[in-house]
């Protein structure tokens, strides 16, 4: 059974590549759209909860001409809105969904699985970023991911009527600081 039985997902090959930072064109179709399945699945899902993760999905896939859910249009795409006497600003779900794919792209991106094992590609032309470099992009890129699913999910908590299907079954995800390496 595939982990996604919807045709279209909350973000698209194409807008990974071209609006969150700088890659270049020929980064690989497939590995994108297996980070985005798994950011989908690992990120956005376990925030959400699978039901109002679920319903969002059913809406991305909804029929053309169908009515416009305008708090799942705001979830997705961001934007300004009120809560009491603040406003507060935000970059939408998607943002934050590519900002996860990206940090996964820079994790894995240049390694590919063979028959004689995990090998990384080399061109005459270029060099490989060192393993710290990496790891400071890779951390970059997911603190950014973060700060901007928890604007999301401030959205929702600040428009909880409008979100009836949320944290109904959902697991709540652990965020914060990760220790990776203590001591030398």
């Amino acid at each position: 059974m595939k982990s996604n039985l919807f045709n279209k997902q909350l973000t698209d090959v194409d807008s990974v590549k071209t609006t969150v930072r700088p890659m270049s064109t020929h980064v690989d179709v497939e590995k994108i759209l297996v980070y985005i399945d798994e950011s989908q699945q690992q990120d956005i899902k376990n925030a959400l909860g699978d039901n109002l993760f679920i319903d969002l999905l059913r809406y991305v896939n909804r029929e053309e001409g169908s009515p416009v859910n305008e708090a799942y249009e705001n979830l997705l795409h961001g934007g300004i809105y009120k809560n009491g006497n603040d406003e507060f600003i935000f970059s939408g779900l998607e943002k934050a969904l590519k900002y996860f794919v990206y940090a996964r792209l820079v994790k894995h991106g240049d390694r590919n699985l063979s028959r004689v094992g995990l090998m990384q590609n080399q061109v005459e032309y270029s060099s490989h970023a060192e393993l710290k470099e990496k790891q400071e992009e890779y951390k970059d890129a997911f603190s950014v991911a973060e700060e901007l699913m928890n604007d999301c999910l401030r959205y929702i908590k600040h428009n909880s009527d409008k979100f009836p299907k949320w944290r109904k079954g959902s697991i709540t995800p652990v965020r914060g600081p990760v220790i990776s390496k203590i001591g030398d």
